[in-house]
């Protein structure tokens, strides 16, 4: 008998940012063997009328209760203490990370501590939350994936380009706009005809746009916010993706445009050296100090055979860990023991793919 599962989140795919990818690849993921359906608590609803959706989908869902509720994020999982109905059914949490780095209390304690499960994305993840709530139990470590590539580009046969993608957030400013535009200047003098394309948008975004005109920086482009087809074209003309941030749990868009063969700058101590350990593909600057950053772009935009060999080095890391299919096999692994839908013969693929960190 398939087993019913119910999903609680704000969303599913790009509409909904990368925690709406991750829900959507939740719910391939689990498709083929379960029924699984979807309480959504719609983010860009009025608080007490999204509040009040949710909780009524959850209330009515609760009257033919399912086998296992998954909660995409700690906020909503404080739903399951609320009504009386689910407090019986084992549940799952997953960890995304700055919304767990931090000091956890009252019911987002309660919730973590009461869960069957808690899933995270990296161990980066894990330590990090983990270090502000020493108290969180085991978690199971369960890395993303990315949509496949028909074809990777060559990144050393483009022009000298270079991209940003993620939102413009003026509470969480931790992309690395401010500190790639800082290093610009040196970048721009380094790099004949660089250019930087920045894709996202948010409330950040005039801030920046400020930026760019009073400092005189050239070669920088705002393309707001794109579609999906859109955003994959930024990806295939770009020579290298700047994501130096030192607070993402994974990265999806690093993983997304190391698919297309598109080198990627990290930052030096954060969940980049966890996913790709041997540096394939990624340029790794020691801080966000402009310095770092320029001495780690300038040879990627000015070496083409560098560039070409990064990326197909970080496509060949992606087609082999950081597929879709191979977070769909980690993920059902990792909630075997709740949902038995992984087969005997099913085997992980991937080096590294699940553990339990303790």
């Amino acid at each position: 008998m398939r087993k019913r599962v119910a999903l609680v989140t704000s969303g599913l795919g790009t509409e909904y940012g990368g925690i709406g990818v991750v829900a959507r690849s939740i719910k391939v993921a689990l498709d083929p063997t379960c029924d699984v359906f979807v309480w959504q608590h719609p983010p860009f609803w009025p608080r007490p009328i999204r509040v009040a959706r949710v909780a009524a989908q959850v209330f009515l869902g609760s009257l033919t209760p399912p086998d296992l509720i998954i909660y995409d994020h700690v906020h909503l999982a404080v739903l399951h203490g609320s009504i009386p109905k689910l407090r019986g059914i084992p549940y799952v949490v997953f960890l995304h990370g700055v919304e767990v780095w931090q000091s956890l209390i009252a019911r987002r304690r309660e919730a973590l501590l009461g869960a069957t499960l808690l899933i995270a994305n990296s161990a980066t993840t894990v330590a990090a939350t983990r270090a502000m709530n020493p108290w969180l139990p085991s978690v199971e470590v369960v890395w993303l994936g990315v949509s496949v590539t028909p074809r990777p580009i060559d990144a050393g046969g483009l022009p000298p380009v270079g991209l940003i993608v993620g939102r413009m957030s003026s509470p969480e400013r931790y992309k690395g706009h401010d500190a790639v535009m800082d290093a610009w200047p040196l970048i721009w003098e380094a790099v004949p005809g660089v250019k930087l394309v920045i894709v996202g948008t948010g409330d950040d975004e005039p801030r920046l746009r400020r930026r760019v005109e009073q400092e005189r920086l050239k070669g920088v482009e705002f393309r707001g916010r794109v579609s999906d087809a859109e955003r994959d074209l930024a990806y295939q003309s770009a020579r290298l993706l700047f994501y130096p941030s030192d607070q993402e749990g994974f990265g999806l868009a690093g993983v997304e445009a190391l698919a297309f063969g598109v080198p990627l700058l990290g930052l030096a101590g954060t969940v980049v050296e966890e996913l790709f350990p041997n540096g394939e593909g990624v340029v790794v600057a020691r801080n966000l100090q402009r310095n770092s950053i320029a001495e780690a772009a300038i040879p990627v935009l000015t070496d083409a055979r560098l560039a070409s060999r990064m990326g197909q080095a970080g496509h060949a890391r992606v087609q082999n860990t950081f597929l879709e299919e191979h977070f769909a096999i980690r993920f059902r692994r990792a909630l075997a023991h709740l949902v038995p839908t992984v087969k005997d013969n099913e085997k992980d693929r991937t080096s590294g793919a699940l553990s339990l960190v303790e």
